[in-house]
This record gives structure tokens, C-alpha cells and sequence, in this order.
């Protein structure tokens, strides 16, 4: 049986990414919850281990699937160290490319864009990269529509590993609403419902009304810049050429973050944060 910690209270592990940190912070806002568990978070992407005495004593599992190839930290191999009676509730691990179809998460340089990079190899030089990236017809080049599909083809798939559902969500209000600040952080709506989500499968009320009021929008040092004709493709109600993100303090349109992301690209820098943070 899981044991009882000081207080009456079970042992929580949270495996998971930046939403899973923000996920403990607003499950932290529920006082049904916190009389409940104390939480022990672990980051899943960096490999941090968890040790096999938090495992043993642990009430409650809440982690994003990770498949047979992270091996002892795979969501079915924590699993399997639980004690008799532990409770595990897989979380999800939210990510949307329909607003942002370039984005990739290849290794070697920060927020990746597969527009850019490929204009780049053609040999093109910043002047007419711009004029290709900013005034081609992207649908007819890209098949944004297909690509949006694919994007929520792979959230449905992932979805079913994860007891919290959320595609819908995505799906019907994506045009009217920035549901993201960038591809992989969802904002303030998404991580509410995740840990209502969470509560409700527990059995407890949702997070408190004076919570959600105070709680601001998340990940806002960040704002991925969006494409405005991916915007106007789409139908967003948001994301024109005007518009400003905040990229690390620095109010930015989509041209002026892509003619600094070209900059450093050019210049052969491989740490595009720190360009944009220090020049």
C-alpha cells in the first residue's frame, strides 16, 4: 500500500515537461488536493531520475506517456514499481503546429523553421528570402490544410494514452482564441482544463473561481511569432502583420523575428536565444 506521509497526506510524482511543472502549480491552488498529496515533481525530458523510494511509496502517478525507448523511465516501467493500490493518471503533452506549420524541434538550433532553412540551402540571399517567405501563396507550396490535419491527427493519437482529453478543445477554438503561446506551451485555458481534468478523476471540484480570476496567461516571456498568412489561411482572429510577440522582451512582428532569425542564421550562430537576448 502507498504509504501515509507526515500529515496524513500520500506521495505525488509528477513525471513530466514545463506543462507538468505548471500542472503542480495549479494543482497546488486546489486545497482538496494539496490536504491530499505532496508532490514530487521530475523532469521528464532531461532524463532526471526518480528515485526507487519515491516509487514505493508513492499514492498517485500523474505523468505524460513516454514510450518503451526511455526504458526505466518509460510511463509502463513506473508504473510497474508502484506500490499495491497507487493510482496513475497520464497527463497530456500538448503541442499545436497548426499555427505554426515551419516549426521544428530538430537539434541544433532554437524554434527551428523548415521555411527559412529551406530557403536558406537554395543559396538565396536575405533580400529575396524575405520576398519568398512573406509573399508566397503558402498553401499552394505547403498545403497548410493538410498540414493542420496532420497536426491533429498526431494530437488524437497521443490523446489516447492520456486520461485528460483536450483535441476537441484545440480543434473548435484554435481560430477564435491564442490557446498557445508557442507550439509546445499551451496557455492558461489548456493548463486549467488539464488540471480540472485531473481533479475531477480524483474525485475533487475544480480549481477555485478566485484562482482562475488572478491566475495570468501563461509562458507570456515567449510568444512565438505567427505567420500572417498562415493566420489569414486559417482564419485567425489574430496574428496579422501588424501584430506584436514578446520575444524576450523585445516587441517583435513576424517580419522583424524572421529577419533576426535570418541574421543569426547568416552570421553562422547556432544559439538563436542568445542572439535574440544579447545580440
Amino acid at each position: 500500500m502507498p504509504a501515509v506521509m507526515d500529515g496524513g497526506k500520500k506521495l505525488c510524482v509528477l513525471h513530466g515537461n514545463c506543462q507538468g511543472e505548471t500542472l503542480a502549480a495549479f494543482l497546488a491552488a486546489s486545497p482538496e488536493f494539496t490536504a491530499a498529496f505532496e508532490v514530487e515533481y521530475y523532469v521528464n525530458f532531461t532524463r532526471q531520475a526518480i528515485p526507487e523510494a519515491s516509487l514505493a511509496r508513492c499514492g498517485l502517478l500523474l505523468h505524460q506517456h513516454l514510450g518503451p525507448e526511455w526504458g526505466d523511465l518509460a510511463s509502463d516501467a513506473l508504473k510497474q514499481k508502484l506500490p499495491p493500490g497507487a493510482q496513475s493518471l497520464c497527463f497530456p503533452n500538448m503541442l499545436f503546429k497548426g499555427t505554426w506549420p515551419f516549426w521544428s524541434n530538430r537539434e541544433g538550433f532554437d524554434y527551428a523553421d523548415t521555411q527559412l532553412d529551406g530557403l536558406l540551402t537554395r543559396g538565396l540571399d536575405k533580400t529575396e528570402i524575405l520576398f519568398v517567405a512573406l509573399r508566397g501563396e503558402l498553401d499552394r507550396m505547403y498545403g497548410l490544410s493538410s498540414l493542420l490535419k496532420e497536426t491533429l491527427r498526431r494530437e488524437r493519437e497521443k490523446e489516447a494514452f492520456s486520461q485528460v482529453k483536450y483535441v476537441d478543445i484545440i480543434e473548435a477554438d484554435f481560430r477564435g482564441e491564442k490557446l498557445f503561446a508557442s507550439v509546445n506551451h499551451p496557455g492558461k485555458r489548456l493548463m486549467l482544463h488539464a488540471a480540472d481534468s485531473v481533479l475531477a478523476l480524483l474525485g475533487m471540484p475544480p480549481l477555485p473561481e478566485a484562482f482562475r480570476q488572478a491566475c495570468p496567461e501563461l509562458y507570456q516571456d515567449f510568444q512565438l511569432p505567427i505567420h500572417p498568412r498562415v493566420a489569414a489561411h486559417h482564419g485567425l482572429a489574430f496574428g496579422g502583420w501588424g501584430e506584436k510577440y514578446n520575444v524576450y522582451g523585445q516587441p517583435l512582428t513576424y517580419p522583424e523575428y524572421i529577419s533576426l532569425y535570418l541574421d543569426c542564421k547568416l552570421a553562422g550562430r547556432k544559439d538563436f536565444i542568445n542572439f535574440l537576448t544579447q545580440g
